[in-house]
This record gives C-alpha cells, sequence and structure tokens, in this order.
C-alpha cells in the first residue's frame, strides 16, 4: 500500500505526462467509487499459452531434458509433482523467454543441483518457485511476523552493526512492497524462465543476478539511462552502444528475513523467494537505500522513506523485465501547505477516460500486463490512500459492461480480480505504458529533469520542513 504522503509527490516523478490535452476533465465526488474495494469479485480465467515471444513446447525431446526433469521429480512432494507436470503440459516449463534463453526447467535443474545461500534449502526453494509459475496469484506482499527470541536476536545484532538503532517495534510492519510484489507477480504471469533465472540467481550464494539489456529497448536515451544508472545507484557495465549489463542483489537485511521465512513461514505470508524477489526491486527503486527489516528506504526526491514513487517502480520495472515503460501520469493532483490536507485533492484528469482506457487496452493486446497505481478519496475528493496494483485483462460481460481483471498482491486472495472499468478508471493514477503505444499521442517532458528541479524547490518549501 502506498502512504498517503507518497501519493503527494507521484504525478511529478519521471512523469511523461500528457502534455497535448487542451480540454481537462474534472473529476465529480469518488466516494461511491471508491466501493469497488469492498464489493471486489474474485475472477477464473481461461489458461492463455501465450507468454513472450518464445515457441511453446510441451515434449520433453532430449536426453538432457528427461534426466533435468527426472532428477528435479526426485526432489518433489505430491502437490509439486503435479504443478511442474502442468507446466510442461502448459509450455511453461520449456518456455525460454529469459535473458540468457535458459528455460525454467534448466533454472530449476541449477535449484536443484546447486548450493543455495546458507540458510535456505534447494528443496524448499524449488518448490515455491514452481508454484508462483503455477499460480502467480499466489505471490503476496505480506510480512511474516518474526517470533521474539528471533527478533531480539536480529535487533541486538543489526544494532551492533548500524548506526541506526532499531527496536522490535521496527520489525513489525505493514508492508510497503506492493510495486516490488507487482514486478514479482508479472515476471511469473508473463517471463516464467526469467522469473526462474532471477529465483535462481537471488537464492544461490551469490544472492544476485547478473541481466544484459538492450539500451534500445529502454524508454530513455543512452545518456539519461546511464544517468539513472549513476543516480539509482546500480553496478553496471556499458559494453557497446547498445549492450548494457547491470548486477541485481537485494540489501543486505534481505536473507535475514528469507532465512525467518524459511524456518517460519505461515500461510498467507510472503516466502523466503519473495522476500529476496520483493527486496531487490525495491533496492532498485530507492537507490539501493532499502531496509528489508524495518521495511524503510532513506528518501531522496521527498520526504517518506516507505514504499517508491512512479520513478522509481517504473526504473525497477524495466531493469527487472528489460522492457521500456513511460509512467504516464492520468490525474491533476492539487497540494496546499495546510497540514490537514498533505494527501492532495484530486482536482482534475490529464486526458479523457477513454484515452486512459485506449492506453491500457493496446498495452494488453500487446501481450503485457499493466501495473497501475491508483488512488481513492473522500467526499471533497481529498486523496486518503493508493496502491499498485497490476491489470491483466478487461472482460465483457453479456450486457457489455466492461470489467478489469487484475492482481493485487494484498488482498488476501490467491486469484484474479475484477473490477468495473466505468468505476475504477477514474482512480487511476498513473501507469507503465510500453512507448510504442504512446507513439504519435503523447508529448513527452524531461521527466526526470522537471523531478529534480521540483525535489529541489520542495525541500525549501516550509509544508515539507513542517510534515
Amino acid at each position: 500500500m502506498l502512504s498517503i504522503s507518497r501519493i503527494n509527490n507521484i504525478n511529478i516523478n519521471q512523469s511523461n505526462r500528457l502534455q497535448t490535452v487542451t480540454n481537462v476533465v474534472q473529476p465529480t465526488g469518488t466516494s461511491a467509487l471508491n466501493s469497488h474495494l469492498e464489493t471486489q469479485t474474485e475472477y477464473k480465467p481461461q489458461f492463455n499459452p501465450s507468454f513472450g515471444l518464445s515457441k511453446v513446447r510441451t515434449t520433453l525431446t532430449t536426453k538432457e531434458e528427461k534426466e533435468k526433469y527426472n532428477t528435479i521429480l526426485t526432489m518433489l512432494d505430491k502437490k509439486s509433482k503435479k504443478e511442474i507436470n502442468e507446466l510442461l503440459k502448459t509450455g511453461k516449463l520449456l518456455n525460454s523467454n529469459s535473458n540468457d534463453n535458459s528455460t525454467v526447467l534448466d533454472n530449476l535443474f541449477k535449484i536443484a543441483t546447486t548450493k543455495r545461500v546458507e540458510g535456505l534449502q534447494s528443496e524448499k526453494i524449488l518448490k515455491e518457485v514452481i508454484e508462483k509459475i503455477h499460480s502467480p496469484y499466489t505471490i503476496t506482499q505480506k510480512f511474516g511476523d518474526i517470533p521474539d527470541k528471533v527478533a531480539d536476536e536480529i535487533v541486538g545484532k543489526e544494532n551492533l552493526l548500524s548506526v541506526n538503532k532499531i527496536s522490535k517495534s521496527d520489525l513489525n510492519v505493514h508492508s510497503s512492497t506492493c510495486p516490488a510484489a507487482s514486478i514479482e507477480f508479472n515476471l511469473a504471469h508473463k517471463m516464467p524462465a526469467e522469473f526462474a533465472r532471477i529465483a535462481e540467481g537471488l537464492t544461490s550464494e551469490s544472492i544476485s543476478v547478473i541481466k544484459n539489456l538492450k539500451l534500445s529497448n529502454l524508454s530513455q536515451n543512452t545518456m539519461d539511462v546511464l544517468w539513472l544508472l549513476n543516480e539509482f545507484k546500480i553496478p553496471h557495465k556499458l559494453n557497446n552502444w547498445d549492450d548494457l549489463t547491470v548486477l541485481l542483489k537485494p540489501d543486505r537485511n534481505a536473507i535475514i528475513r528469507a532465512r525467518v521465512q524459511n524456518t517460519y513461514f505461515d500461510k498467507g505470508e510472503r516466502s523466503a523467494l519473495d522476500v529476496l524477489m520483493q527486496s531487490t526491486f525495491m533496492n532498485i527503486g530507492a537507490q539501493n537505500t532499502y531496509n528489508t527489516l524495518t521495511d524503510k528506504r532513506i528518501p531522496k526526491y521527498n520526504d517518506d522513506d516507505g514504499g517508491l514513487t512512479d520513478i522509481e517502480k517504473n526504473f525497477a520495472e524495466e531493469i527487472a523485465t528489460g522492457k521500456g515503460r513511460v509512467c504516464v501520469t492520468y490525474q491533476k493532483i492539487e497540494y496546499t501547505d495546510d497540514s490537514l490536507n498533505q494527501s492532495g485533492k484530486l482536482v482534475g484528469y490529464e486526458c479523457k477516460p477513454e484515452e486512459t482506457l485506449q492506453h491500457i487496452e493496446e498495452t494488453l493486446k500487446g501481450g503485457d500486463n499493466v501495473i497501475i497505481g491508483y488512488i481513492y478519496t473522500d467526499d471533497q475528493n481529498n486523496v486518503v490512500g493508493g496502491h499498485e496494483i497490476t491489470i491483466t485483462g478487461i472482460e465483457k460481460d453479456k450486457s457489455g459492461n466492461k470489467y478489469f481483471i487484475c492482481n493485487d498482491t494484498d488482498d488476501g486472495i490467491d486469484a484474479p480480480i475484477k473490477y468495473s472499468v466505468n468505476e475504477f478508471l477514474p482512480k487511476i493514477h498513473h501507469a507503465g505504458i510500453p512507448i510504442d503505444v504512446l507513439d504519435g499521442k503523447v508529448e513527452f517532458v524531461e521527466g526526470w529533469r522537471e523531478l529534480m528541479q521540483y525535489y529541489k524547490e520542495s525541500k525549501t518549501n516550509q509544508y515539507y520542513k513542517t510534515a
């Protein structure tokens, strides 16, 4: 869940806003729309075998593939054996839409036969990876509880190592990792081989993964990409004019929570793999300042130490997937110096609802999900909260009414849910949209330059000093 103060600055971050629209749509009271949070319904979709550009194969054809498959089977229980068999039948097991063209099978075999980082077991990680690719909707952002004795030990050691002292209460947090969990879901849902490859690397003894990127696939030009990599403190190497290598890793405390979840996992909580995945994506977006123990980061672009802003989420998503995304802001939020109205007020929209819907529909038609940030308001349109979820499809009922099919990593439901398009659309504040979908429709501003200027100005504003 995004914190309210985080929403204050959502629309100024790499906000390639819709500059060409002249007829701004004004909002009406949106309290009635908030009811979707209470009336969400579970949705059971038909399986769609089209993920990525990888050719679908459902048969083990080589001796090596059969040997790998049989080796993995020896380490699985009945449930996991059924799941991996279904992955084979649906084509996911042999999907090779990964950064190095390795298949899900290749990476599962590597997990099964090579040592994991101390405190994690190959068998458990193997089952977790299979389950999350088989059922991505089981991915959650909910932090697990830490037993008192273990918490005492963690706090004692951390306070010896760090100048920033913590207490046991700091470990009991409500997760703000919805952007990172949404990225994790997208990988498992749309890029299963890359999900498995990243899972293998993050649970290995190196607790990291190397990723090769094409600069031409990203949304920024070369100089801006390099600026962002330095700004976000991502270890990288420019190999030539289009090839870039980056090192992805979680924060140093992620392994502590991962080990706790490895031993004390309860149903409905993040698994050890979820911890490492989400900590990695949070750390990318938070300029390598994220702390998994407290779910806090050192804020750079505003004064909020929780969650990620939209530029940060967008950057993390691009790096994690290798696919260019433009973070488009759809709402106009007005801010005042009034400390009682820190959350801002919805005063209009940057474009018409049908244009926002078109961006989403065209992205879905291209085979991608859409991670969106939405807000909900009171009767006076004051922002009272916000969240990041993923739109995976759109369906029509018999009456022609449209519904967004969504995944919410914080709703406690291990299945897709659906919202009325007409009711939910006005809530969408921003979304990561492929640049080709927006080509010719949007006049872009240099978002990161705007961001830095806004940040500089906001730091001198009394409101930010006293908030």
